[in-house]
């Protein structure tokens, strides 16, 4: 029997192993996601007109929801790089024949992994809520000190359905004005002014108002280019509704709640959901009952075949209307999802780090390079099943716990396979 002395330098070995690729991987997931995420977060907001550490503090407070991801894909490639060096490099081999089990090489990966899956709870359930509910904050904020169009001579701005195109400006005083927008009802509106003026009255709702001296007012159809109308006044006023977009990635959906939030407002729309139910059940007997009904009417011949037979058929559609299963409340499913991703991706560090643990079982080439190539392949599985199942939970009748669950239950199957594919063939 081995000395403990033995096992605590193999652990504390490969411990320090798993830091270093867990800080290669980490930096490089979080740089995926910062790239695809944080810079284009950071041109929609605007912040082009305050300072650097005003910037650097919004894009700290978006960086938690990234993280919820970086742990385990991080803690993936860190397991997949050192197994696959130690192989590579005879090393396991050499454990072996000092008489040490594998066993006491995967202890120190799976104990961090669990650890990291706590610390990943700890960012999807504290951190992330508290970041978001900062984020949004500062930036109703910043948008109160700051315009929403950035008035800059000779320029052109575009904010949703809307373009203001304009010439000289001084302050909020604007000269050669075009402004273009379309309406909800398909209708475009051009105006046309020497002059105008832009304030904000409404920092709430950030809603502002144009007042244009002697504008030219055109109104089309977007349908019907031949349908128009021309006119001028002497002034008016256009009042621009900026409020639907704001952008913002932190807001009160549920992926920005706590679990204790997100409980909460399951218990609430549950009821809604209960309450929609029984009212289906009823429609659907109510339904039958009249097809049932119909079909007696048939069988007496209580009236003539025509009306029977045009009775019968709309009883007939009526039932199949009400399908095979009664509705869901798409909030509730949506709610039950975002509690489930929680604990589904903090306990994905502790089921991708079990899926590296056969690369201890087989040598390969360029071993830590294999590795990280293995785990690239695993987490691309892995993200495409996440938001595959996410995306079916308004449209499959299974408990959204348990279809979240499966990407972890798949992980942690084929670890079980592969152990005993090759525990067998050794």
């Amino acid at each position: 029997m081995k000395d403990r002395s033995s096992y605590r330098i193999l652990y504390r070995y490969i411990l320090v192993q798993f830091a270093q690729n867990f800080a290669v991987a980490f930096a490089f997931f979080f740089c995926i996601f910062f790239i695809n995420s944080i810079l284009l977060l950071v041109q929609r907001i605007l912040l082009r007109n305050i300072d650097m550490m005003t910037m650097l503090s919004m894009v700290s407070l978006s960086m938690p929801q990234f993280l919820i991801y970086t742990f385990p894909f991080a803690s993936l490639a860190a397991s997949s790089m050192i197994l696959g060096d130690l192989g590579s490099s005879n090393e396991l081999l050499a454990i072996r024949s000092s008489g040490i089990a594998l066993s006491h090489v995967y202890r120190p990966l799976i104990a961090v992994s669990i650890f990291l899956s706590f610390i990943t709870f700890i960012f999807a359930d504290v951190v992330h809520p508290w970041a978001s509910s900062q984020y949004s904050v500062r930036l109703a904020e910043l948008m109160q000190e700051m315009p929403t169009f950035e008035i800059e001579p000779n320029s052109v701005n575009t904010v949703g359905n809307i373009v203001l195109q304009n010439g000289q400006s001084e302050g909020n005083e604007i000269h050669d004005i075009v402004l273009l927008s379309q309406e909800a009802n398909g209708e475009n509106r051009t105006v046309i002014s020497k002059r105008g003026v832009l304030e904000l009255i409404d920092s709430d709702n950030y809603v502002y108002s144009l007042s244009l001296d002697n504008p030219m007012i055109l109104l089309s159809d977007s349908d019907d280019i031949e349908s128009y109308g021309l006119t001028r006044a002497e002034r008016a006023t256009f009042f621009l509704d900026f409020s639907e977009q704001i952008p913002s990635l932190t807001s009160t959906s549920p992926v920005n709640l706590s679990s204790r939030d997100l409980i909460s407002g399951i218990r609430d729309r549950e009821e809604r959901e209960r309450e929609g139910q029984m009212r289906w059940y009823e429609g659907r007997e109510d339904s039958r009952l009249t097809l049932a009904d119909s079909m007696l009417s048939a069988f007496y011949g209580d009236i003539d075949r025509a009306t029977l037979s045009d009775r019968i058929a709309a009883a007939r559609d009526e039932v199949a209307t009400y399908g095979e299963y009664p509705p869901l409340n798409s909030y509730s499913q949506y709610y039950k999802a975002e509690l489930a991703k929680k604990f589904v991706l903090s306990a994905a560090c502790f089921c991708l780090t079990l899926i590296t643990l056969p690369l201890s079982m087989v040598r390969v080439k360029h071993g830590k390079l294999t590795g990280f190539a293995i785990s690239l392949l695993i987490a691309v599985a892995y993200w495409y099943m996440i938001f595959g199942v996410q995306l079916r939970i308004f449209s499959i009748h299974t408990a959204p716990y348990l279809l979240m669950a499966l990407p972890d239950i798949a992980i942690l199957a084929a670890a079980l396979l592969l152990m005993l594919r090759f525990r067998r063939a050794r």
